[in-house]
């Protein structure tokens, strides 16, 4: 149960890593740095942050978050785009030390996205994700697919819908045996400061929760 878990929250992260690259390519300027908690169903606790920058069409981040047994998970990402495509990679270091990479490619444009790419595992296995998005009257839906090396296929639907100062987030993943989780949060602005906070439910019907805060300099 804890390694499916783990893959959820890793294709979760791969996906939204993904798009946030993405959305990421015009914030010339700008630097941003997130953080929070994770509570999950039983009392356990993970804290992580997430920080990055972009200058110039390039955009740089990464992150960390250290569990309630201490295990301390990393991962980085680079992105460079100019004329409406990005190339980019990633590497996520797990507790026990092994890492997985990614590289892509990325289009965006008229209020849509898509990338698709390739991650290696620690034992040299191969993936592949494609996912694509677009916004249109405050609303934006993306999908991903990330298919493992044995031909086990990962699957996201998300959608993000502005709320006067803040937002609405829904996310559900579907593994390859059908289970699937699904994330619902929001969140609100002020002072240049957003505060979110949501629940994360998993098949059986075990349910965490998640808050934070998040700010860029310079404000937007």
């Amino acid at each position: 149960m804890a390694k499916t878990l783990m893959a959820a929250l890793c294709a979760m992260i791969l996906i939204a890593t993904i798009i946030a690259t993405v959305t990421e390519a015009d914030a010339g300027g700008r630097s941003w740095q997130r953080s929070g908690k994770v509570t999950g169903p039983w009392g356990g606790t993970t804290n992580f942050k997430r920080y990055g920058t972009c200058q110039g069409g390039t955009c740089v981040g990464g992150g960390t978050a250290i569990g309630p047994g201490g295990g301390v998970r990393s991962w980085s990402n680079t992105r460079n785009c100019a004329g409406g495509s990005c190339m980019g990679s990633g590497r996520y270091v797990g507790p026990g030390r092994n890492s997985f990479t990614r590289s892509g490619t990325a289009t965006y444009g008229n209020g849509a996205w898509q990338a698709q790419g390739t991650t290696t595992g620690p034992r040299g296995g191969t993936g592949t994700y494609q996912a694509g998005g677009s916004c249109a009257g405050g609303v934006c839906s993306s999908s991903g697919t990330w298919t493992g090396p044995n031909g086990g296929v990962w699957s996201s639907q998300s959608t993000l819908s502005k709320t006067g100062n803040g937002w609405e987030r829904d996310v559900v993943v579907t593994g390859p045996n059908g289970a699937t989780w699904t994330r619902n949060g929001e969140g609100a602005c002020a002072g240049g400061v957003c505060n979110f906070g949501g629940t994360v439910t998993g098949p059986r019907g075990n349910t965490g929760s998640y808050s934070g805060s998040s700010w860029w300099k310079p404000r937007w």
